[in-house]
């Protein structure tokens, strides 16, 4: 009988545990996503205006190809994805982080950079 209740005990310890632990342990991720149309001329100049922005936003890692710049750091991912529909060039992008003001101007920065000429 003692055994179980060691277990109980244990059980219970450990579910005290958890459920003090910081909230910010548990959080999930910050997430920022849009799509505009883009001031490039076209899919080039596109993708070369976000690995700029991403390379002044001090990204860790940053790989491109003809339509498209991802991006990651330590806290934070971005994928930058220049599309053209018709006769307009559209830029969707979604950026993740788990530190929200680091994400954040991520985000703006891709945003303002990409829809000024």
């Amino acid at each position: 009988m003692s055994i179980l209740n060691n277990k109980g005990l244990h059980s219970f310890l450990a579910g005290l545990l958890v459920s003090g632990a910081s909230a910010s342990a548990f959080a999930r991720p910050n997430m920022w996503w849009d799509h505009f149309e883009s001031a490039a001329p076209n899919q080039t100049e596109c993708v070369k205006q976000a690995e700029n922005i991403l390379t002044k936003e001090k990204a860790d890692q940053l790989t491109s190809d003809a339509d498209s710049v991802r991006a990651w750091s330590q806290n934070s991912v971005a994928v930058t994805e220049c599309i053209q529909f018709g006769d307009k060039l559209v830029v969707s992008v979604l950026v993740s982080s788990d530190d929200p003001v680091a994400g954040n101007t991520i985000f703006n920065a891709l945003r303002s950079g990409l829809t000024s000429k």
